[in-house]
């Protein structure tokens, strides 16, 4: 008798293990599916999108850089604003460099290297010319934008000539 309770106990915890096993909600498709889409622009339209823009009122301040006369101050997300710093007592906005999805920049030898998205882009500005020369761009360099759940753009199948630029819900 003691034997047939020890055997039925060991069946009972297997059973509950094993349920953990089992799919839920339906079957296995559930379980592969995501709440979100991801937005994808094509490769070329994607680095054709840094331009060097008119000055533009301060929203969502992220880092700021100093280098020279020139302060360098991140609109999170969407590129930065350019503040000439020659007089301190009077900074004046000279333009915005639009970078989507930039989120840090370095600077060494005059030569501005930003993170855009999944590259890494060098180059150099002119406060004289008010003008952008990019010297170089890395592709590939950082992680490409995972989804609000933490799944990575390989889950989506986004086709290799495709950046993701974001995620919306679906229904």
């Amino acid at each position: 008798m003691i034997c047939n309770i020890k055997n039925v106990s060991l069946f009972l915890m297997a059973i509950l293990l094993l349920q953990s096993c089992w799919p839920r909600h339906g079957g296995d498709d559930d379980l592969m599916r995501s709440s979100y889409e991801p937005i994808t622009q094509a490769r070329q339209e994607f680095e054709k999108g840094i331009d060097l823009m008119g000055e533009r009122p301060v929203i969502n301040a992220g880092k700021i850089y100093v280098k020279d006369d020139l302060i360098y101050l991140n609109e999170l997300g969407e590129g930065f604003h350019i503040i000439d710093n020659s007089d301190p007592t009077n900074p004046l906005p000279v333009a915005f460099l639009k970078i989507p999805l930039a989120t840090d920049l370095a600077i060494r030898n005059n030569i501005l290297y930003v993170h855009h998205a999944v590259d890494l882009v060098a180059f150099t500005y002119s406060l004289n010319s008010n003008s952008l020369n990019i010297v170089h761009r890395e592709r590939n360099v950082f992680p490409e934008l995972r989804s609000p759940e933490g799944l990575e753009p390989s889950f989506y199948n986004v086709p290799e000539n495709e950046v993701v630029i974001g995620y919306q819900q679906i229904n």
